[in-house]
């Protein structure tokens, strides 16, 4: 009974033996893993080409008129002030003509004045011969009555009568004329209106005398920095040409393209990140300000969306010119469950470790970024995950060992 227990033994460790045989000899693969783990998690959308710092303006400051230059009073690298003196232009000529203009507005203002004294006197002396008129006319009238009362009772001569008759009208004349003369002082008037007008037309002479002198000092468009000077003492210039390249560089503001795919991902306020390459290990804050409302369209027909992004913190390191990697925060999410981006297979399933060996998991996913993804459904919290996906011979099933980094 003996033989027979040990022999049926025998029968039963023969095929556990081979089996654990076979599984000591089974290869494994050598796989990377991290376990499933929560934490902040972001949507992003980058850039397809480096942006540039821009100054918030700038301008080629030209020249308002024509000349040579005379004195320029900055240098490449200038702080300036809005309205501050840049260039002068030689205005010796220009100096003759404001003086030219002046002198004929002073011979107007005198004319005016001669005017206003005319006008006064012709009045006063109008007034006084029309005071003198009326007191002889009425004189006059009464001996009129007087003399004709009498001549009606026949008491005084028929030539009496005559004479204070023509007396009368005389003084009736000359009362008229006196009258008549005041007229006169309406032409006194309108021709002071008129020298009045010349003042104005005078006046708006020396302001163009002064304007076009004004040209001849070229001033700074705004408060900033001189970036570039173009010309120089002695040259000569025409309206228009340049003279300086003038940068306002405090509020500088970053220009760059995206993807005309990702349009429906960007909107206006939304957070960014930049760096530069002068500053390699360090995250600057932005905002996005404009979004262009048309896609351009590039020489290579691909087709852009232009960004305007204001820069939130260090601005005093930007410099304009510099290129700029920027990366748009469209969402985000706190405490979810996040994996790794390389361990996701076509964002459609993941390898789990269980038992030393890889188990495929269908997953589905929420937002992520090219480090980081989002998982709503396939995955829990502290399983290892496989992150090694592309590793040769990786399949449901396979037996897999752990490594802290493959071999290359």
């Amino acid at each position: 009974m003996g033989i027979k227990i040990v022999g049926w033994l025998m029968v039963l460790a023969l095929p556990l033996a081979a089996g654990a045989y076979l599984y000591m000899q089974e290869p494994e693969i050598a796989v990377t893993a991290a376990a499933v783990a929560r934490g902040p998690v972001e949507q992003t959308v980058a850039a397809i080409a480096s942006g540039t710092v821009m100054p918030a303006r700038k301008s080629m400051v030209a020249a308002g008129g024509m000349g040579t230059i005379a004195a320029v009073y900055v240098a490449e690298g200038d702080q300036v002030q809005a309205g501050g003196l840049l260039v002068e232009l030689d205005h010796a000529e220009l100096d003759a003509q404001v003086t030219l203009a002046k002198a004929n507005l002073k011979v107007g203002e005198s004319r005016l004045e001669q005017a206003r004294l005319a006008a006064a006197i012709y009045e006063e002396i109008a007034a006084t011969r029309l005071s003198q008129t009326t007191a002889q006319w009425e004189l006059a009238q009464s001996d009129y009555d007087r003399i004709k009362a009498l001549s009606d009772k026949r008491a005084v001569s028929q030539s009496d009568f005559e004479k204070v008759e023509m007396a009368l009208r005389v003084a009736r004349e000359a009362r008229a004329a006196a009258t008549a003369s005041q007229r006169e002082n309406l032409v006194r008037e309108e021709e002071i209106r008129s020298a009045v007008a010349a003042i104005e037309q005078l006046q708006a002479g020396v302001a163009v005398a002064e304007a076009a002198r004004e040209r001849a000092f070229v001033r700074a468009p705004f408060a900033g920095t001189v970036a570039k000077k173009l010309l120089d003492v002695g040259e000569a210039v025409a309206m228009g040409l340049p003279l300086l390249h003038l940068v306002q560089t405090s509020d500088c503001y970053i220009q760059v393209p995206f993807d005309e795919a990702n349009a429906a991902e960007i909107a206006l306020e939304q957070p960014v990140r930049i760096t530069l390459d002068a500053y390699a290990d360090t995250e600057f804050q932005g905002l996005v300000t404009y979004v262009s409302p048309a896609v351009s369209i590039n020489p290579d027909l691909s087709r852009t969306l232009d960004l305007k992004v204001a820069i939130t913190e260090g601005k005093e390191k930007f410099i304009a010119g510099m290129s700029a990697d920027v990366t748009i925060i469209a969402q985000r999410k706190d405490n979810v469950i996040l994996v790794p981006a390389e361990s996701l297979i076509r964002d459609e399933y993941a390898y789990v470790l269980e038992g030393g060996r890889a188990v495929r998991r269908e997953v589905k996913t929420g937002i992520g970024n090219w480090e980081s993804q989002e998982i709503l459904q396939g995955l829990r919290e502290g399983e290892t995950l496989i992150t090694s996906v592309s590793v040769k011979g990786l399949e449901e099933g396979v037996k897999v060992r752990v490594v802290d980094e493959l071999e290359s």
